[in-house]
């Protein structure tokens, strides 16, 4: 609990320090768009969060006035170049896991948090998946619902016909099934390369999302967005805020050069 209240205290300063930073060094600056996958108590998974600590963390967002956006509104910003507002962030999941909708969406509605799932469309509706009814119910919530391919293929090491296909196909169920348009998607295991890319773009989604691409990648393209994965280590709210700073992004590609 003092921790708690010292954060609180000491949280202003924090914004303080991150409005100089994006004063003084604003090409060092990354819209955090956070990534998570299963929102569970599996202590031995890096992609696992438990329940109580995903709450905690969109409290933080809402509490603390961030902008939280979903890719559709970051992915046509990020196009027409404009201005984004103090502390945009976006919130993402891959894979679309159940447990997306059982314990990650009820605090996105707790908060009125809007968010972004990619869903391997082939895995829809099975166990320890998101159904459809689920999907639809929070599409029409808040939730953007984007495309994580057809079967989670590595999009890299496919011939035109089959890169096509997933992404042509996935894009076309969730579209019909959902009776909405699906402009975003995510690369599997984020491979991608620039091949990739054009055919994202020629199979008409308007935003796709990376992982962690690297510094020879710019910061500003729709299509190339960076993502931070998080991990139990934000259980730790200031690590948290730390990592949704806006300025992780350039130490993480960085902090290894020397």
């Amino acid at each position: 609990m003092k921790s708690k209240k010292a954060f609180v205290l000491l949280f202003p300063v924090f914004l303080v320090v991150i409005g100089m930073l994006i004063a003084i060094a604003p090409s060092k600056y990354v819209v955090p768009v956070i990534m998570y996958h299963n929102i569970d108590y599996k202590k031995d998974s890096a992609l696992s969060v438990s329940p109580e600590s995903f709450e905690r963390q969109m409290r933080f967002l809402k509490s603390f006035g961030y902008n939280v956006i979903n890719i559709d509104e970051l992915a046509s910003l990020l196009k027409n170049k404009k201005p984004l507002k103090p502390r945009t962030i976006a919130v993402t999941f891959d894979d679309g896991f159940e447990n997306n909708y059982s314990s990650a969406y009820p605090a996105l509605k707790k908060y009125k948090l809007p968010a972004t799932i990619f869903v391997i469309v082939n895995e829809i509706g099975k166990e320890g998946y998101l159904t459809w009814s689920e999907l639809r119910e929070m599409s029409g919530n808040n939730i953007v619902i984007g495309s994580h391919t057809l079967t989670h293929a590595y999009l890299t090491s496919l011939d035109p016909a089959a890169l096509d296909k997933e992404l042509l196909f996935s894009k076309s169920i969730l579209e019909e099934k959902l009776n909405r348009e699906v402009n975003v998607m995510s690369y599997p295991l984020g491979g991608f390369n620039e091949r990739v890319k054009e055919a994202v773009k020629k199979a008409g989604y308007t935003g796709a999302c990376a992982t962690s691409p690297g510094k020879k990648y710019p910061n500003n393209d729709m299509y190339i967005i960076k993502r931070l994965r998080i991990s139990r280590t934000c259980d730790n709210l200031f690590v948290f805020w730390i990592e949704t700073s806006g300025f992780y992004t350039w130490i993480k590609e960085h902090r290894d050069e020397d």
